[in-house]
């Protein structure tokens, strides 16, 4: 798999181009993403979409559009469909400027509107809808659903158009509320395969698109996508099968001779320009044995700086809800500090996917990837971790293990240095959600009984939640700061640990431990004002604590 920017320079995109083993290929695919939280739930899967691609030998591009993901541009503009657009046109013109003669797209959920759209611009040899949204209407009225069901009353603000990690600009939304995929609306002379969930099969959109293909487009029912789409990162099944079928249906509508292409690959591009006209770059690079995939970003030329390692959430990839952690490198680059964000094993571009792989959600792996990336490129430099929920618990198991200036906690919920097995977070998860999780009525009820000296030595033990333990382990060394920035479910699971009073404790013997509480937001950071808010109070964390640029540290002081 090949790493690189590609696109217009004056608004670059990152795509990934998966290859066959020798490198001769007999066509390429375009794989349009969904929008929005579908992006990311579907991402490590249209990563093995690529890699099963590539076995059959084609050239598979996966790609961001401008706007979004890890893709220059800011979201919700009010172009953003002409962007969607464009992003199609130059995946498919990179190809072809590669050496690929034939090109299909493949679109999945609502990315299969807009592979639907570009089909016939592109002159795209075949076209493949997955588990397609129908009516963009429906698209975003189940998005503002999911988002009142995830975020609802916690969100701050009242927002009737709040969507779930999109932002849309109103032109945008009229224009993609006006998208269709029915019979008249498929690309004359595409081959066209369309595969949706048989959970839809008798719903009117399905039932109208159906009965009227045309001669070349195929309809088929499969089961397994709820797995995907709607189930957790750490829960998503891959279904293996229907992938399997794209890709078999793919090979047969191209001819079976190969020619070897030879692809420009880009490591560095401009994304962004600082106030005072200096570029904002990022670099991709892969380090260590597993090859963890990082994204290194900076102002043109200034490398003397202190380093914001941003760790995501979950088991998901470096770009976080609402393109939360590439807005913040972005804005740190511009105040003259250089941002890492990157992929641990298992997640995003970090390791092949391989279907069953289980679940490294606060164990051990993770943080040895991290401390492998600051041993190679920041082991000399002042160092400030920053993490949402999981990602917080590496934040500031690093902190204990190497010596950190910051560690940022967004949303944390779980306070034990102790590690998890590989795939046990994943096994918890399910039978919390089945009901089936063992002792844990019994450890509530012990949790609120146990007299304050039980307390910390059944926590030492690991028995308990107790916030004392990682709090003390992440700011044992010297000139160490530690911040929590706690919603309000994650204040009152942090309460009920007895949080506030292990930093009260822990403050007295001379830690730098500081606690935000906001009164609005939800845990996954879904809510834009809980986002904006958090992001904020990161930068001024960071502009504290750690040395910025040395040419905008002698322009403030001037």
């Amino acid at each position: 798999m090949l790493d690189t920017w590609f696109g217009d320079p004056e608004s670059p995109t990152l795509g990934f181009l998966h290859l066959p083993a020798d490198g001769r290929v007999r066509g390429g695919v375009v794989l349009c993403p969904p929008l929005g939280y579908d992006q990311v739930l579907g991402y490590r899967a249209l990563r093995f979409v690529g890699q099963e691609l590539a076995a059959r030998g084609f050239a598979a591009l996966r790609f961001d559009y401008v706007g979004e993901g890890d893709a220059s541009g800011e979201s919700g503009a009010r172009n953003a469909p002409e962007l969607w657009m464009s992003s199609i046109a130059r995946a498919a013109a990179y190809l072809r400027e590669s050496g690929v003669e034939n090109v299909a797209l493949l679109g999945l959920g609502a990315g299969s509107l807009l592979a639907n759209e570009a089909a016939g611009t592109v002159d795209a040899t075949a076209l493949v809808l997955w588990d397609p949204e129908l009516s963009g209407r429906r698209f975003l009225r189940k998005q503002r659903s999911l988002f009142e069901l995830t975020v609802g009353s916690h969100g701050g603000p009242s927002d009737p158009d709040a969507l779930l990690s999109l932002k849309l600009h109103a032109e945008a939304n009229a224009w993609l509320s006006a998208r269709e995929i029915t019979p008249a609306s498929l690309p004359v002379g595409v081959d066209t395969l369309i595969v949706g969930r048989r959970a839809n099969d008798e719903n009117p959109g399905t039932v109208r698109l159906t009965s009227g293909l045309p001669a070349r487009a195929e309809y088929r029912s499969v089961i397994g996508q709820e797995e995907l789409l709607e189930a957790p990162s750490a829960l998503a099944v891959l279904p293996e099968e229907t992938i399997a079928g794209m890709g078999d249906w793919l090979v047969e509508r191209f001819p079976a001779a190969s020619v070897r292409i030879d692809p420009v690959v880009v490591d560095r591009a401009v994304v962004a320009t600082a106030p005072d006209g200096t570029p904002i770059v990022e670099r991709l690079r892969r380090v260590g044995p597993d090859e963890l995939f990082v994204i290194e970003t900076g102002r043109e030329g200034d490398l003397d700086s202190g380093v914001v390692v941003l760790q995501p959430g979950a088991a998901e990839h470096r770009v976080g809800p609402g393109r939360f952690q590439v807005l913040a490198a972005r804005e740190l680059a511009q105040r003259g500090y250089r941002t890492i964000r990157f992929d641990r094993r298992v997640t995003g571009d970090t390791t092949e996917v391989r279907p069953g792989e289980p679940s490294l959600i606060f164990a051990e792996e993770w943080v040895d990837d991290t401390d492998r990336l600051i041993a190679e490129i920041a082991s000399e430099d002042v160092v400030a971790h920053a993490g949402l929920c999981a990602g917080g618990w590496v934040a500031a198991r690093m902190a204990e293990r190497r010596s950190a200036r910051l560690a940022v906690l967004f949303s944390p919920n779980y306070f034990k240095t102790a590690a998890l097995r590989a795939g046990e977070y994943s096994d918890l998860t399910k039978s919390e959600k089945e009901g089936t999780r063992r002792f844990v009525g019994v450890k509530r009820l012990l949790r609120g009984a146990l007299p304050g000296w039980a307390w910390p030595i059944l926590s030492r033990l690991q028995l308990f939640h107790d916030p004392a333990v990682l709090l003390e382990a992440s700011s044992r060394h010297a000139e160490s700061t530690v911040a929590l920035l706690l919603t309000p479910e994650d204040q009152e699971n942090f309460g009920a640990h007895r949080g506030y009073a292990a930093v009260s404790r822990l403050q007295g013997r001379g830690a730098d431990i500081r606690v935000t509480n906001y009164p609005y937001g939800d845990h996954s950071l879904f809510g834009e004002e809980v986002r904006s808010a958090m992001l904020a109070d990161l930068l001024a964390l960071v502009e504290e604590t750690l040395p910025r640029s040395a040419t905008l540290a002698a322009g403030s002081r001037a």
